[in-house]
Order: C-alpha cells, then structure tokens, then sequence
C-alpha cells in the first residue's frame, strides 16, 4: 500500500512538471480517467517550444567560453567535448520537438486505450512489485539531477559565478529534464503494456469465446507494443548515445580534476568533485540500466503469453482453441519478419529484441552482433 501511495505521488509530481516544462498539451482528467487535450496548453506548449530554440542560440554562444584559458592541461580537448556536447543537445532539441508535434496525440491515444484495457477489461487492482521499483528508480534518476552542481563545481575556485552561469545551467537543467520527462513516457507505457500482458496471460477462460477474447486482446497488447516502439524509436536512439558521450565526457572531466595545472580549489573541494563527477556517471549509467530491465522484462511477459493456453472446458473446444492459438503465434511469426519491424532501417528483426540491443552499452551490443544475435 506504501508503494502504490508513493507511486501515485511521484505521477502526479511528473504530470505537473511536465506541463510547467511545456511538454505536453494534454492533461489528465479525474472524471474521465483519461488524457484529454486542451487549446490553452497547446498554446502555451508552442510558445516555450520556440522560446527553447531562441535561447539555445545564446547558450551555444556562452557554451563556448565557458572554460577560461589554462583551466585543464588539455584545455582544447576540454573545449572540444564541450562543443560537441551542446551539438547533441541541438539534434536531441530538434527530435523531441518532432516527436512532440508529430507524435504527441498518437502516444496520449495509445495511454487512453492501454488504461481502459486494464481498467474495464483486466480490472486492475495492484501493480507488480517490478512496476513500482523500476517507476519510483526512474522517478528518482530523474529529479536527482546533478547537472547544475556538477557545472557549478567545475569552475568553482577558478572564477567568479555570475549571473549568466547561473541562467546557462538553469536552461541546461531545463532541457535536462524535458529530455528524461520524455524517457519517462516511454518507460511508463513500456511498464503498462507488460501489466497489461501479465493479467492477461494469468487469466483463466471458462469457455471458447473468452479465450478468443484473451487471444484477441493479446494481440492488440502486442499491436500497441510495436507502436510504442516505433513512436520512440529516434528519441530513444538519440536519447541513448547522448548518455554514451555523457558518461564518457564525465569520466574524463573526473579524470581532469584530479591532473589539474593549478589546484586552487584545495584538497576538499577536489575530492568533492570527483565524488559528485562519480555519482553523476553512477545515475546517467542505471537510467540506460533501468530501460535494459524494462525491455527484457517485457520480452519475456510477451513470451510467457506463448505459452499452452489455460482453458477449462471441453476436449472439442479445447483442441478449436489451442489450434486457434496456433495461428496467432504463426501470424506473429509472420509479422516478425515483415518490413514494418525494421528499427531505424538498421535491424529486420523482433521490435523487443531490437530496442533490448540499443538500450545496452556499444560494447555489449557489438558482441550481441558477433554471436550471431541479429540476423540482418
């Protein structure tokens, strides 16, 4: 009970920082127990899209002397990592505000229609311990954001902070938080859809229509699933090799504290930012983390469903049945070669297993590939 409070809780603090960030157009309605559009959020949705692009300017201005001279040994490199760091930023910025324009609806129809299945169809009471854990790890991820005091740290003892600092970083969280706010959707939906599965496939029919009505609605779950998926495809891609460089950036900025020219900071406050630089990589590292767990957990809720199906009736309705259920894993089979499952035109294989090898690290993917894992 302690859990589904908190978990309660922490939706609705993401669902009012999502639309102060200006991520959303929609609202959740109590009354419809649905996701319902609004015109005045819609408005105010664009306004802070354009904002975003106007102030990006500047800060990429800023981004670039942010370092003054002699600051590291290698300061060109330091420069350089710097630069590329805010470019990622851009191509994220430019994704999710695609993805928001084009996609928005289509996600929120998609919520809609996956609650009413486990509101009116499954009648869900409580969900699995794995749905509060992973929710509330990625809730915590995503407010314990050391960016602005790793940033603040960074040039700490080497000059003043100013106000522009100040504003710089405040927009670098900003983006920060609209970018996981949006990682958040994906995983919260990914979570559903396994509930969804997992009722689904615990459920007991008591005669031929009610187990055509579970292969049915398993499919659709299935359906929704490659639609969430491909939805999210290029944000999550970006999303993740933005984290990739972000890891590697912050190893080395520790590893740059510790080979400092001039160490005016003194001995406590390096070790403090090692220390932060290292709870940095740590949070970065367990979201990528968390997204691996959600999809292989996933894979297997969908993998369970192939199992024998549990029926209770007849020899002759269970034999009709279980051919019936025969057809749809050899349909399934079909679909998992067909064109429509190519991820960002680089893998023709099972949508789960395609997004299970992105959300690892390159290294792990890379020898996924050599074993023969993807048949391209």
């Amino acid at each position: 009970m302690r859990a589904r409070r908190l978990c309660r809780m922490a939706l609705r603090f993401w669902m009012g920082l999502v639309l102060i960030l200006g991520m959303s157009s929609h609202f959740y309605s109590p009354t419809r127990r649905r996701l319902v559009h609004s015109r005045l959020l819609q408005i105010y949705n664009w306004l802070m899209m354009v904002a975003n692009f106007i102030l990006f300017y500047t800060y990429q201005q800023y981004a670039v002397d942010y370092f003054v001279a002699g600051t590291f040994k290698r300061q060109t490199f330091v420069a350089m990592v710097c630069d590329q760091s805010v470019n990622l930023q851009l191509v994220t910025l430019v994704i999710q505000t695609l993805l928001r324009v084009l996609r928005e609806r289509q996600v929120c129809q998609v919520y809609n229609e996956l609650s009413g299945i486990l509101e009116r169809d499954l009648k869900l009471e409580e969900h699995s311990r794995l749905y509060h854990v992973v929710f509330l790890a990625k809730i915590h991820n995503f407010v314990h954001n050391f960016n602005f005091a790793l940033s603040v740290l960074i040039i700490w003892g080497m000059r003043t902070f100013g106000m522009p600092d100040f504003l710089a970083n405040l927009y670098f969280v900003y983006n920060s938080l609209a970018r996981d706010a949006v990682q958040v959707a994906y995983i919260l939906l990914l979570l559903d859809l396994s509930e969804a599965l997992r009722l689904n496939g615990q459920r007991v029919s008591s005669s031929y229509g009610h187990l055509m009505e579970q292969l049915r609605r398993q499919e659709r779950l299935i359906e929704l699933v490659r639609r969430v998926h491909r939805m999210f495809a290029w944000l999550v891609a970006v999303t993740l090799f933005y984290e990739l460089y972000f890891n590697t950036a912050t190893i080395y900025l520790g590893y740059a504290f510790v080979n400092q020219r001039h160490s005016k900071s003194g001995l406590h406050i390096l070790t403090v930012k090692v220390l932060l630089t290292g709870i940095c990589f740590l949070v970065k590292l367990s979201d990528a983390l968390l997204l691996q767990i959600v999809c292989e957990h996933l894979l297997g809720e969908q993998n369970q469903v192939c199992a024998s199906p549990k029926f209770q009736g007849h020899n002759a309705d269970a034999k009709a049945a279980h051919r019936q259920w025969e057809m749809s894993l050899l349909r399934r089979a079909i679909r998992r070669a067909s064109p429509e499952n190519k991820v960002l035109g680089m893998f023709r294989m099972d949508m789960r297993r395609a997004f299970a090898l992105i959300s690892c690290s390159l290294s792990y993917g890379i020898i996924i590939i050599q074993i023969g894992y993807v048949h391209s």
